[in-house]
């Protein structure tokens, strides 16, 4: 590291909010003139950056951006670049903005790097593959090493290291992560895989484990998958994992990076360090073991069986007089096995390395496994040698000797049973001691806790349940977003319940207990209630009443947010109105188009949600006073005009007062009405589509009295809104009854 990178990596920590205050140059600068960080974060949400955009058009930018001076190029002409606050500058070009408040700053790369990742950090949703991007920056770049950077953003080593290795991922992987279709825990495992194939394998088989389900792996049932299908036991390879010729560009495997030893932080959940994580350079490494057996076969004249004498020899290995006799045979197809033995192991484990005698061929089967077979005499002297298996002059010996024993051990038989039965009787009053002794401090434990445990005794607990594997999980790969720490080991999440405070710790309790309950498969779908965890959704469900929410609401608000509208039933619209208030106008115009004859179940629904339609649209009731107080006079003297609605005629109106042109099913349904005279269509205003019926000239009551615009919406008002109509005549009701027919 130069002199210049170890003052800057010596600097104090360097908060966002110092840099963006002390000193800076506040000015408002022309668009055209800031150029874009390459080192700034490249993916931002779109639909995010639109709602952002709008609020800009509408409001303007609330916060100035931090921009510091550079040196134009005639590929980069601006002369300024942004350090933070990319986001608001994209939306404000969306926006169509031509000038940006920015705070002006002289800064180095390294202090502009640093304001870039702490600004990340400081977000509230920061993605964890940008993260590990910005660190690699600062290590890059700016000569940092990882202890430096732990004690720059105050996160331990393995974090650090953690993070970094996201920067594995091949592509696709990185694309599928950033889309958030597999969780930080799941990304991490497959980073650890070093091929970008292996990598996308990987990834499919994560996401769609087998044909007969959709739904992907957990962590923990993809954690074991990686570990069978990518991680190789590097202590039964046939080949010597110390030979570095074997492959010269590979090296030896005892010091390559793709072993879990010499990657201790990657790797902390991996017990043994002799583990390779490339199958296909294992595969590799076999393959040469393979030619390079033939290889010594062909130069010493060693047959090698392969097909047809393959088979011949696979069919005399189990005949104790079979001339031939593979290195990996059990032990006991050989003679004489010696007692300690147990008759378990094989020739090749048991004896030590040279003990074996040279091989008198070579199998090769269809795969191109070779391996060495052995003259069957031969191997039986070693083993005898050895001491695994008996001389024909040792096993007399001993023969002879158990039938002496025999006679001895008959007499001690009842001495011996006497001896044990004491010690079991010794063993049961230890025994029962020890129960009492837990017995007593657990009553203990618990009046003390009656209260309620203190805070430690919980945090014990909790990480007790973690670590037990067969019984409880949090259930991360479902509700990994609620999580605020690393999840990764058993470890990592001990080390959050350390610090966490008295009702983080209550809820991870609470989690390790419902989590196994909150994934369905497909093939548990049609029998929940009798599945094993059928209980604890039970369960689930009696605590959430408790805590006064409700399953069917939850259920229901699920089902309006994805509903489709045509599928909406009577009794829906309010609950989807609640849910979905963004989209009420969309429900009216589906409603008007499709079904106005749904238009007075509409706006019940809407006063239900407090929303009340006026000139137009929805708003909240509570405004609609003050929109007719200040009505124009126009529309005041629209209200003077007569609007006598018909049952028949009133569904067909309403559609027309919900749109400015009545739509095709608005217009069949006003036909249904008869016209009103050509007098009394001159008489009203020229924006009015409702039709208006006879009334007598002479007569000087009309039907009804004059509503209010708001009324030619005909859902329930207030007794302010609507006048209450007056009595008609008889021959006022004659006459309407007679224009009605």
């Amino acid at each position: 590291m130069s002199s210049n990178q170890e003052l800057a990596v010596q600097e104090k920590t360097i908060i966002v909010d110092e840099l963006v205050d002390d000193g800076g140059v506040y000015q408002i600068t022309e668009m055209h003139r800031i150029r874009k960080s390459p080192d700034n974060r490249k993916r931002f949400a779109e639909l995010a950056l639109q709602e952002l955009a709008a609020s800009i058009k509408q409001m303007g930018v609330a916060q100035p951006i931090l921009i510091r001076p550079v040196t134009p190029t005639a590929d980069a002409p601006e002369d300024y670049e942004i350090v933070a606050g990319e986001r608001r500058y994209r939306a404000s070009l969306i926006a169509g903005m031509a000038t940006i408040p920015a705070m002006i700053r002289k800064l180095s790369d390294l202090q502009a790097a640093k304001i870039r990742i702490l600004e990340n950090l400081q977000r509230e949703d920061p993605h964890p593959l940008e993260e590990a991007e910005g660190y690699q920056l600062l290590m890059q770049k700016h000569g940092y090493n990882a202890d430096q950077l732990a004690d720059e953003v105050s996160k331990s080593r393995s974090y650090i290291y953690g993070r970094l290795k996201f920067c594995s991922l091949s592509t696709a992987v990185r694309e599928q992560f950033l889309d958030d279709k597999i969780s930080a825990s799941i990304a991490l495992l497959i980073a650890r895989i070093p091929v970008p194939s292996l990598q996308a394998r990987a990834l499919k088989e994560v996401l769609i484990p087998d044909h007969y389900t959709e739904e992907p792996l957990s962590y923990r049932a993809a954690a074991a998958h990686i570990q069978k299908r990518y991680m190789l036991d590097l202590t039964s390879a046939i080949f010597a994992p110390g030979d570095a010729k074997l492959i010269a560009t590979a090296g030896a495997c005892s010091k390559c990076p793709k072993r879990t030893g010499n990657q201790p932080e990657i790797f902390a959940d991996v017990s043994s360090a002799d583990v390779c994580t490339d199958p296909d350079c294992f595969s590799e490494k076999r393959a040469a073991h393979f030619d390079k057996l033939l290889a010594l076969a062909d130069k010493k004249g060693i047959p090698v069986l392969e097909d047809k004498e393959l088979d011949r020899f696979n069919g005399d290995r189990w005949r104790r007089d079979g001339d031939l006799v593979a290195g990996t045979e059990s032990l006991h197809y050989f003679d004489r096995n010696a007692p300690a033995t147990k008759n378990e192991g094989t020739p090749a484990k048991l004896l030590p390395s040279g003990a074996l005698p040279e091989p008198a061929a070579y199998l090769k089967d269809a795969s191109g496994e070779v391996r060495p077979a052995y003259k069957r005499r031969a191997v039986q002297a070693a083993l005898e040698a050895a001491g695994f298996c008996e001389t024909v002059e040792q096993h007399a010996e001993r023969m002879v000797s158990a039938n002496d024993k025999d006679t001895k051990q008959a007499a001690k038989k009842n001495a011996k049973q006497e001896a044990e039965e004491l010690q079991r009787a010794r063993q049961s009053v230890r025994a029962r001691q020890e129960t009492d002794y837990r017995v007593a401090l657990y009553r203990k434990l618990r009046q003390s806790g009656a209260a309620g445990f203190n805070l430690s005794s919980l945090r014990e607990f909790a990480k007790l349940m973690v670590r037990d594997d067969n019984n409880y999980a949090i259930p991360d790969d479902l509700i990994g977003d609620v999580y605020p720490f690393e999840r990764a080991t058993d470890d990592a999440v001990c080390d959050y319940i350390d610090q966490a405070s008295l009702p983080e710790v209550q809820m991870i309790l609470v989690d390790l207990a419902m989590g196994e309950c909150l994934l369905v498969e497909g093939s548990d779908i049609d029998d929940l209630d009798n599945h094993w965890h059928a209980e604890t959704y039970r369960t689930m469900e009696k605590m959430a009443r408790c805590e006064g929410i409700s399953p069917e609401d939850v259920r229901r608000d699920l089902r309006m947010q994805t509903v489709e509208l045509a599928n909406l039933g009577d009794g829906e619209f309010a609950d989807f109105i609640r849910v979905n208030p963004q989209r009420i106008d969309e429900l009216k115009d589906f409603v008007v188009a499709e079904r106005p004859y749904q238009l007075t179940t509409l706006e019940a629904a809407a006063l239900d949600n407090g929303l009340e339609f006026w000139q137009g649209k929805f708003i909240p009731v509570d405004q609609v006073g003050d929109a007719q107080t200040n009505a124009t006079p126009a529309n005041n003297e629209a209200d003077a005009v007569a609007s006598t609605f018909t049952d028949e005629d009133e569904d067909a109106q309403l559609a027309e007062a919900m749109i400015e042109a009545p739509k095709p099913a608005a217009k069949r349904a006003a036909k249904k009405s008869k016209p009103a005279p050509a007098a009394a269509q001159a008489e009203a205003p020229a924006d009015k589509a409702a039709p208006v019926l006879k009334v007598k000239k002479a007569d000087p009551k009309p039907a009804k009295q004059v509503l209010s615009p708001a009324a030619a919406w005909p859902f329930p008002k207030s007794s302010t809104d609507v006048l209450t109509p007056a009595t008609p005549t008889p021959a006022a009701t004659t006459q309407t009854e007679e224009a009605s027919a």
